[in-house]
């Protein structure tokens, strides 16, 4: 492999400063960039990624004291210069610490929290970012967990531009490559530490890291990329579904940008209280109310619940506040599937006055049972 003379195609000398290579590079990168030379855009293209190419190794003080050691940086480096781990080695950091200790990146990581080689790696990340997610409520009635309910929903977000594919440009293509960052969507930026100078990366600051700057803006966005729409989706809610609980629509969210997902559609689940029907975790309560006399002879009632009504029998002899468990007509366990049960509290209703008539068969009712009632100074009043 041919050694590339970096330093040629930057037009500067071996001891240039930093400043010095920036400013070669802007003025290279601007004569060959590939939309400034339309007429010879191939050869264009073939000096600007060399240029680019060549900026790169040089403005990372690591790739340029490898390259004029070695003469190459990087996987350009023949065989016999690299180590186990692709890299250039004989560095003083590999000597002490050896393969136990990752080198150099190692130390700084120690100490800045970031290896040189998690610099590397976000150099030429893509800028996607993912769209933000969207919660929706959805209000449902107690009868609907019972069984599970499918509900349509329609909401609003922001879909990807379909005129210019997200890219904010006239027909996704009227852009071009930064020339400030050579389209990485980042740049170098040097701090100097007690190690000496450490190259660390940053957002490009004329492109927003998007590597790419919009020469026509797409008419139908605005240049945004995204677009607000009305969504419809069917959403099932599944039986057992409790108060608060949050189903997720993966991709159901907002657009993102730079190639990135969509975020997620969260619809929250509330569902509306029953008029006469309390829900504790998977059984219900509810009350019936009876007559005296239906109490101790007894009685079959309606009972609502959440698969409809019910016929439930009152045996004789039934106390006031007694609980009848009506085993299997509850809601039904999210994970299990298995029914809790429905509790019919009793209620009975004395009346406060009663007819001659009803007094004197009471008191009839009383001396056969043996409970003799003392009336004395008590007075009946006929119903109206």
């Amino acid at each position: 492999m041919a050694k590339k003379e970096y330093y040629e195609i930057l037009g500067i000398p071996k001891d240039a400063t930093q400043d010095d290579i920036k400013k070669a590079y802007r003025k290279m990168a601007k004569k060959w960039h590939p939309d400034l030379q339309p007429e010879n855009r191939s050869e264009a293209e073939k000096n600007f990624k060399e240029v680019s190419e060549a900026y790169e190794a040089l403005s990372d003080p690591q790739k340029r004291a490898m390259y004029d050691r070695y003469g190459y940086v990087g996987d350009q480096m023949p065989p016999q210069y690299r180590t186990a781990q692709g890299q250039g080695g004989g560095t003083v950091f590999n000597d002490f610490f050896g393969g136990g200790f990752g080198g150099i990146g190692d130390i700084f990581d120690m100490f800045f929290g970031q290896s040189s080689g998690q610099t590397r790696q976000q150099k030429t990340a893509p800028h996607a970012k993912r769209g933000e997610d969207i919660l929706y409520a959805l209000s449902v009635e107690l009868t609907d967990v019972a069984k599970g309910v499918e509900k349509e929903i329609e909401y609003e977000r922001y879909s990807e531009c379909e005129s210019c594919k997200g890219t904010g440009a006239k027909d996704g293509t009227s852009f071009s490559s930064c020339i400030q960052c050579s389209g990485r969507g980042v740049v170098v930026q040097e701090s100097h530490t007690i190690f000496g100078s450490i190259s660390s990366t940053a957002t490009c600051p004329r492109c927003g890291g998007k590597g790419k700057i919009i020469n026509e803006r797409c008419s139908d966005c605005s240049g945004n990329g995204k677009k607000r729409e009305r969504k419809k989706i069917m959403v099932r809610v599944p039986a057992g579904a409790e108060d608060g609980l949050r189903l997720r629509v993966a991709g159901g969210g907002n657009s993102g940008s730079g190639g990135g997902q969509y975020g997620d559609l969260y619809v929250k689940v509330q569902v509306h209280p029953h008029a006469s029907i309390k829900r504790q975790g998977n059984d219900l309560y509810s009350e019936t109310e009876i007559s005296y006399l239906e109490a101790i002879l007894g009685t079959s009632v309606a009972v609502e619940g959440v698969d409809g009504f019910s016929k439930i029998k009152i045996p004789s002899g039934t106390q006031p506040g007694t609980t009848i468990r009506m085993k299997g007509k509850g809601i039904p366990d999210l994970r299990s599937g298995i029914k809790g049960d429905h509790f019919l509290r009793v209620r009975v209703t004395i009346p406060k006055r009663v007819t001659r008539k009803e007094r004197k068969l009471l008191e009839q009712l009383s001396a056969a049972s043996n409970e003799p009632i003392h009336t004395q100074g008590m007075e009946t009043e006929e119903k109206v």
